[in-house]
C-alpha cells in the first residue's frame, strides 16, 4: 500500500489550521445557490451593525477620517475587519494566514495613544491591510502556495511591511497566491483555489488573486499585492477594482519572498509592491504615504525620489488613447463610451500606438524564464508535489534556462525599446495644442471580460508597461447592469488546449455571471511620476461616476 504524498497531508492541516483561527461564533454556512457574494457578510448575520457601516460605507480615506476623529476605535475597526476577512475566507478561500490576536494587540496600544495624545500615530492610524502571502512578517509563515514552506516562520519582515506599521497600518492576515506567481489564476497544492466574490464563473485572477478577490468582497480595504507581469493590475481588473502597479524604485520591495534564486528578483524586469484598492484616492494613499516615509532608508534599491503633491491641475488632461488593441465586446463598447465621456467633458485626446507590444510582452516573458523554472521544480520536490493545472496551461514552466550572455542581449534589447518609448512619448508634444506631451496613456485593461480561468495567450496591454517600468493603474468605468441596457458578450477564440477546456466552464446563460460587474480600464503613467498618473485617474475616476 502507498502513502499519499508528504503535500497532501500538511494542506490538510494547513487548511485545518485556517478555519481553526476563525472563532466559531463566525463560521456560517456558504449558500450554494447565491453566485455574487459581495455582500454576504452584510446579511449572514455574523457583522454587527456598526461592523456592517465599518466595512460597508467607507473606503480607506474616508474611515481613517472617522477613526482619526475617534468616531471609530482602531479596536473596533480591527475587529470589524477580522471579521469580514474570515467571512471572506469562507466564502472564496482566499487567505492563508490569519493572525487576528497581533492585530488586536496592535489596535489596543494605537488606542491607548490615541486617548493618551489625541492624535494618530501615523497617517494609517487605525486601517487594517491585508498582505499578499509573499510579505514577510516576523514569525509568520510565508508559504506563497507551496506545502514545503509550511511550519517555517519568517525570522524578518519585508522593509514595506516595517514602513506600513510604522504608519499605523495594521496587519491582520495574508492572501492567496497561485503556484508560482507567474500565473494569471489563484490556484495551489496549499490552500487550493480562490474563488471571485462577484462570480465563481469569473476567475480571482492572479497572482495577486487574494489581494483581489477580498477587497471585492470588502474583507480589506487595502490589499497590498505585487506586480512584475500583470499581478496587481489583472486581479483588479477581474475583482472589480482599483490597482497600481508603481514604477521599480517607488516603493521599498527589499526581503519579499519569490520563486526564483536569490538574485534574480533585482535583474531584469523588476517586480514591484503596490495596493489593490476601493478608490482612485486609496491608491494615492498608500503610495503617498509610504512614499513620504523616505522608503531608501531601509530599502537601497529605492529612488531616493521624494513625493512631491501635484498642484490643482488648472487644465484639461491631454490624454493619449490607443485605440489599435483587439477587443471584445463588451469591452469595445465600454472603452468607445467612456473615451467619448472623457473627450466631451473637454480632455485633448491624441492618438498613440502600443509601439512595440508584441516585442515587448515577448521580452518580459523571455525574462521570467531565465532560471528555465529549475528553482520552483525543486520546491516542488520537497513535498512531492506536482505543477498545478494554472502552471502548466501558463506555458511558461519548465522551459529552458538562458546563459548571462543571453541574458544580457535580453538587457540591451529592453534599454533600447524604453528609450524609443521616451521618444515616442516626448513627440505627442507635437500633436498637442500646448506643445507639451501627453499626461497619460488610457488602454484597455485587457481584451475581454475576465473567463473562468485566465490560460493568456497574449498579455501585451499589460506587460508591456513592466518591461518600460512605466507605472500603470486599473479603474472601474462601467458596472454591467443588463436589465438598463443591452450588451453583447464575446470573447477570443479558443486556440490552445487550456483555452478549449475553459469553454466548458462558462455558465450556459454568460451574461448572469457579469451582472453587477464593474469593468475597468489602464491608465498609465511617465515613469515614477505616480504621482501625476494618481492625479489623472482621480480626474477620470469622477467622470466615471457621472
Amino acid at each position: 500500500m502507498t502513502s499519499e504524498p508528504t503535500y497532501i497531508a500538511i494542506s490538510a492541516e494547513k487548511k485545518k489550521a485556517l478555519i481553526d483561527a476563525i472563532p466559531t461564533d463566525w463560521r456560517v454556512e456558504i449558500p450554494t445557490d447565491v453566485d455574487n457574494l459581495t455582500k454576504f457578510a452584510e446579511s449572514c448575520g455574523v457583522l454587527t451593525d456598526k461592523e456592517v457601516e465599518i466595512t460597508s460605507n467607507y473606503d480607506a480615506v474616508g474611515l481613517l477620517e472617522q477613526v482619526h476623529k475617534g468616531v471609530y476605535t482602531s479596536l473596533e475597526v480591527t475587529v470589524a475587519f477580522c471579521k469580514r476577512a474570515a467571512l471572506a475566507h469562507q466564502a472564496i478561500n482566499c487567505c492563508t494566514e490569519l493572525f487576528f490576536e497581533r492585530a488586536y494587540e496592535v489596535a489596543k496600544k494605537q488606542d491607548e495613544y490615541f486617548v493618551k495624545t489625541g492624535k494618530p500615530v501615523g497617517p494609517l492610524h487605525g486601517l487594517p491591510i491585508s498582505i499578499k502571502d509573499s510579505y514577510n512578517l516576523k514569525g509568520i509563515d510565508s508559504t506563497i502556495g507551496m506545502p514545503a514552506y509550511v511550519n517555517k516562520p519568517e525570522p524578518a519582515s519585508s522593509a514595506i511591511v516595517d514602513v506600513m506599521e510604522n504608519l499605523g497600518a495594521i496587519m491582520y492576515v495574508k492572501t492567496n497566491v497561485p503556484q508560482s506567481m507567474m500565473v494569471l489564476d489563484t490556484e495551489n497544492n496549499l490552500i487550493g483555489p480562490t474563488r471571485n466574490a462577484y462570480s465563481k464563473h469569473i476567475t480571482a485572477a492572479g497572482s495577486s488573486g487574494g489581494a483581489g478577490a477580498i477587497v471585492a468582497f470588502r474583507g480589506s480595504l487595502i490589499g497590498m499585492a505585487t506586480d512584475i507581469g500583470g499581478s496587481i493590475r489583472v486581479p483588479a481588473y477581474c475583482n472589480g477594482s482599483f490597482g497600481i502597479k508603481p514604477s521599480s524604485g517607488r516603493l521599498p520591495y527589499h526581503n519579499i519572498k519569490g520563486y526564483w534564486p536569490d538574485g534574480e528578483d533585482v535583474t531584469g524586469v523588476l517586480c514591484v509592491d503596490g495596493p489593490v484598492t476601493t478608490s482612485a484616492r486609496d491608491l494615492e494613499l498608500i503610495v503617498r504615504s509610504i512614499a513620504k516615509a523616505e522608503p531608501w532608508l531601509v530599502d537601497p534599491s529605492c529612488a531616493r525620489l521624494p513625493w512631491v503633491d501635484p498642484e490643482p491641475l488648472g487644465r484639461v488632461l491631454r490624454i493619449g488613447v490607443i485605440r489599435g488593441v483587439k477587443t471584445y465586446e463588451p469591452i469595445t463598447s465600454i472603452y468607445s463610451s467612456f473615451i467619448d465621456k472623457v473627450s466631451g467633458a473637454g480632455h485633448e485626446l491624441i492618438d498613440m500606438e502600443l509601439l512595440h507590444g508584441d516585442e515587448l510582452a515577448d521580452l518580459a516573458t523571455a525574462f521570467f524564464k531565465a532560471d528555465g523554472g529549475e528553482f520552483l521544480q525543486k520546491i516542488c520536490t520537497k513535498s512531492g508535489e506536482p505543477l498545478t493545472d494554472a502552471v502548466v496551461d501558463g506555458g511558461l514552466y519548465p522551459c529552458e534556462p538562458i546563459d548571462l550572455i543571453q541574458f544580457w542581449a535580453l538587457s540591451h534589447k529592453r534599454a533600447k525599446m524604453q528609450h524609443e518609448w521616451l521618444q515616442y512619448w516626448l513627440d505627442t508634444a507635437a500633436k498637442t495644442k500646448d506643445g507639451k506631451p501627453v499626461d497619460v496613456i488610457l488602454l484597455p485593461a485587457q481584451p475581454q471580460l475576465p473567463r473562468p480561468k485566465e490560460p493568456l495567450t497574449s498579455n501585451t496591454v499589460i506587460l508591456a508597461w513592466n518591461t518600460l517600468d512605466y507605472p500603470a493603474a486599473i479603474f472601474p468605468v462601467e458596472t454591467i447592469d443588463s436589465n438598463k441596457k443591452d450588451y453583447k458578450f464575446e470573447f477570443s477564440s479558443p486556440i490552445t488546449q487550456a483555452e478549449h477546456r475553459l469553454e466548458a466552464l462558462f455558465p450556459e446563460n454568460r451574461a448572469k455571471a457579469y451582472q453587477g460587474f464593474p469593468v475597468g480600464l489602464q491608465l498609465v503613467g511617465r515613469k515614477q511620476d505616480e504621482a501625476g498618473l494618481l492625479q489623472a485617474l482621480k480626474i477620470l475616476e469622477a467622470l466615471a461616476e457621472k
